[in-house]
């Protein structure tokens, strides 16, 4: 296994074209990483050409030291798992079976794998509940379940705590945190969502494609790097060892 989970050298990457600009980056495992920036910024992009989704139109992207686009699409799971930002709230399966129509590997998720993550998650309750009905929060939960009995050494989330509430977010935050810690696994999410860098180990700030700031949560998250990344007066202060940040009216 490299020492790293992911690498990009001059990479550009994209759909029709390309969006993400020459960037060169390591993203170390293990590890919480969190690719930070705004709306249309090509976080997601970054994402996605890490599973076939974009393409890499130059330059190198590397997944454990192999060129992404050397692995095949069927070989893709033994390396990566990814979690998109947009829940499909019609699927009317069961979270039991959810998990269940998952791949470990080449082999198809086993009912102990299930019950066994869930568990560790602390949502074995929701076992049998439809997947449709359940709440934003709890639907994050389940997702990242899928991600993680996967049993892929990369995890990939996008927007892990859109449109949730206070206490759910936190709640997402403290769980990704909790398999970097106890499992050493590599965790990438990318947000717009500050306090999800402020708790990450590695923040990769992107703007228009480019890179911005790259370095831990203290040497990313400043004034002058969250005014130029979302195009506001930011000011970011420290209490009690606690980074917070908030715009200031003009």
């Amino acid at each position: 296994m490299s020492s790293y989970a992911i690498r990009f050298i001059n990479a550009r990457v994209g759909y029709d074209e390309s969006i993400i600009k020459d960037i060169t980056l390591t993203i170390p495992r293990p590890g919480l990483t969190t690719i930070l920036g705004p709306n249309g910024s090509g976080k997601t992009t970054l994402l996605r050409s890490l599973i076939k989704y974009a393409k890499v139109f130059g330059g190198y992207v590397f997944i454990d030291g192999k060129d992404v686009r050397n692995i095949e699409i069927s070989d893709l799971p033994k390396y990566v798992s990814y979690s998109p930002a947009e829940i499909n709230s019609q699927m009317l399966l069961t979270v039991r079976d959810v998990i269940l129509s998952t791949r470990k590997g080449v082999n198809w998720v086993t009912e102990d794998d299930a019950l066994s993550i869930l568990r560790y998650l602390g949502i074995q309750g929701l076992m049998k509940r439809k997947f449709d009905e359940l709440s934003t929060g709890q639907k994050r939960l389940v997702l990242i379940a899928r991600s993680l009995v996967s049993g892929a050494p990369l995890m990939l989330i996008d927007e892990p705590t859109s449109n949730l509430d206070l206490g759910n977010k936190y709640r997402i935050i403290r769980v990704l945190r909790g398999i970097v810690d106890e499992r050493g696994a590599a965790v990438v999410v990318a947000s717009h969502d500050i306090d999800v860098a402020l708790a990450s180990d590695w923040v990769v700030a992107v703007r228009n494609g480019e890179l911005v700031a790259v370095g831990s949560p203290y040497d990313v998250i400043r004034d002058d790097v969250l005014s130029e990344l979302y195009g506001v007066k930011a000011r970011v202060v420290d209490i009690d060892g606690h980074k917070f940040a908030y715009v200031i009216n003009d």
